[in-house]
C-alpha cells in the first residue's frame, strides 16, 4: 500500500479518547479520512497547477458518511475551478441542470439578465467545457434512466396520479412556446410512490395524453386500479382506453373549483364549499353517498347548475370510496400532484424561459429525481392495505336508507347555515 503521509502516523497518546476513556473508534476513523482525502485532493490539485495557474487557498465541504460528518479542505485555483468529483458532488443535480441551462443559453446566444445571474451564483465562468460536459453527461443518464425506468408487470401499481404543468421555453425555430410538462406518480404496493413517467407535450390533446400512458404501460405499469387527476377530456378518455377496467376519480379539489366558478355570489360559494366539506367528514362510505346527494339538492337549490354540475359528477367525485378507507385521503384528490407542480414552478421560476426543450427535461428530470429519493425512505401509504386496492368493492346506490338520508339531509343543512 502506497504510503499517504507521515502525519497519518498516530501514537497511543494522540488517539482521541470517549467518555469513558476508551479510544473512540468514529472519531478516529473521521480524522483518518479526513487526512488521507485532504492529502488525494492536494495532489489532484498539483497536477492542474502550471503557467498562470496558482493555488488560491481552500474552501471546506462537509460531506456524511456512513461514520458521521467530515470535513474536507477542498484546494482552490486561481484560474478554473478544482472538483473532487470522485470524493463528492461539487453541486447538487438541479445545480447541475441549470449549468447546462446557462450552457444552452450561451451557445444560442440567448444570455439573459436572469441567466447571467444563474452564471454567477454557480461560478459557470470557472468552469471548463470539458467540466460542464462531465457534469451534463452524468445527469443526463439519471434523468433519462427516470424517463425509461421498466416496471415488473407482475408487481401492480394500483394507483396513478396524474397532471400537468406549463413552463415557456424556446422551440427549434427559437420561438417561445409553452410547452405541458406532464407528470405520473404510482403508489406501490409496498405503500411507497414515485414518479413513474414525465414528458413535454406541445398540447393537452386526447392523442398527446393517450402516447404518454402508453409509455407508462409499456414500460410495465400495470395492474393499475383508480387514476386520480382533474375533469380534462381528452385525459380522461385516453385514461379509459389505456387502462381499461381502471375507475377514474375525479379530483375532489378542482370540483369544488368548477363549483364556486358556478355560483354567482361569494356568500353561497362559502356555503356550498362548508356542505362539500360536511361531505367528505363522514365515517363510512354510506354515509358520504348519502351527504353528497343531500348536498346535491341543497346546492341545486342555490344555484341550479352548480346543483347539475355535482349531479353529473357524482360517480367520479366518489369512486375513492371504493378503495381502503385509510386511503380516501390521499385518492380524492391530486394533491401529491400539485406539490410536485409547485416544486417544478419553484426551480423554473429562476429561469422564466429556457433556451431547449433539452435543457428543460434536464432541470424537470433533476427536480423529479430528487423527489424520488425522498420518497423512497418515506411509506405513503399503509403497505399492509394495499392488498385490497387489487380488488375494490363495487358501489350500490341504493343501499342508504331513509333515515339514513334524513341525517345526511340534517348534516348538510347545519353545514349551511354555519356558513351563512
Amino acid at each position: 500500500m502506497t504510503s499517504v503521509s507521515d502525519d497519518v502516523a498516530l501514537t497511543m497518546d494522540d488517539m482521541p479518547l470517549g467518555e469513558d476513556g476508551l479510544i473512540d473508534f468514529r472519531a478516529l476513523a473521521v480524522g483518518l479520512i479526513e487526512t488521507v482525502a485532504d492529502h488525494a485532493m492536494e495532489l489532484e490539485a498539483d497536477e492542474l497547477l502550471g503557467e498562470g495557474n496558482r493555488r488560491n487557498g481552500y474552501r471546506e465541504r462537509r460531506l456524511r458518511t456512513v461514520i458521521g460528518e467530515i470535513v474536507l479542505r477542498v484546494p482552490k485555483l486561481r484560474e478554473d475551478t478544482y472538483l473532487p468529483e470522485r470524493v463528492m458532488r461539487p453541486y447538487s443535480r438541479v445545480d447541475r441542470a441549470m449549468v447546462g441551462v446557462v450552457s444552452r443559453a450561451y451557445v444560442n446566444g440567448m444570455s439573459t439578465r436572469r441567466i447571467e445571474k444563474v452564471a454567477g451564483e454557480l461560478e459557470f465562468g470557472r468552469l471548463s467545457p470539458s467540466t460542464v460536459s462531465r457534469m451534463l453527461a452524468s445527469l443526463d443518464g439519471e434523468v433519462d434512466a427516470l424517463r425509461q425506468a421498466e416496471f415488473d408487470a407482475g408487481s401492480p401499481v394500483p394507483y396513478l396520479w396524474l397532471d400537468a404543468t406549463y413552463v415557456k421555453c424556446r422551440d427549434d425555430d427559437s420561438r417561445v412556446c409553452s410547452q405541458a410538462t406532464v407528470t405520473a406518480i404510482g403508489a406501490f404496493m409496498d405503500g411507497t410512490r414515485r414518479f413513474v413517467g414525465f414528458d413535454l407535450l406541445d398540447t393537452e390533446s386526447y392523442d398527446s395524453w393517450r402516447r404518454f400512458l402508453l409509455s407508462l404501460r409499456r414500460r410495465g405499469v400495470a395492474g393499475v386500479r383508480l387514476v386520480t387527476s382533474d375533469a380534462h377530456a381528452g385525459l380522461r378518455r385516453a385514461i379509459m382506453e389505456v387502462f381499461d377496467g381502471a375507475s377514474w376519480q375525479r379530483c375532489f379539489v378542482h370540483l369544488q373549483r368548477d363549483l364556486t366558478a358556478r355560483i354567482r355570489h361569494r356568500k353561497d360559494q362559502g356555503r356550498a364549499m362548508h356542505a362539500l366539506s360536511a361531505v367528505l367528514r363522514q365515517p363510512d362510505a354510506a354515509m358520504t353517498r348519502a351527504a353528497y346527494d343531500a348536498a346535491v339538492v341543497r346546492i341545486g337549490a342555490i344555484d341550479r347548475r352548480a346543483g347539475e354540475l355535482l349531479e353529473d359528477a357524482r360517480e367520479d367525485a366518489l369512486a375513492h370510496l371504493a378503495f381502503h378507507r385509510e386511503h380516501w385521503v390521499r385518492l380524492r384528490t391530486n394533491n401529491v400532484q400539485e406539490c410536485a407542480n409547485a416544486e417544478i414552478k419553484r426551480r423554473t421560476r429562476v429561469v422564466q424561459i429556457f433556451p431547449s426543450r433539452e435543457s428543460l427535461i434536464r432541470l424537470v428530470g433533476a427536480v423529479l429525481v430528487d423527489m424520488n429519493e425522498t420518497w423512497a425512505t418515506r411509506r405513503f401509504m399503509s403497505g399492509d392495505d394495499m392488498a385490497t386496492a387489487l380488488n375494490p368493492r363495487t358501489p350500490r346506490r341504493a343501499e342508504s336508507t331513509d333515515e339514513m338520508q334524513r341525517r345526511a339531509d340534517q348534516i348538510i343543512m347545519t353545514a349551511l347555515e354555519s356558513a351563512a
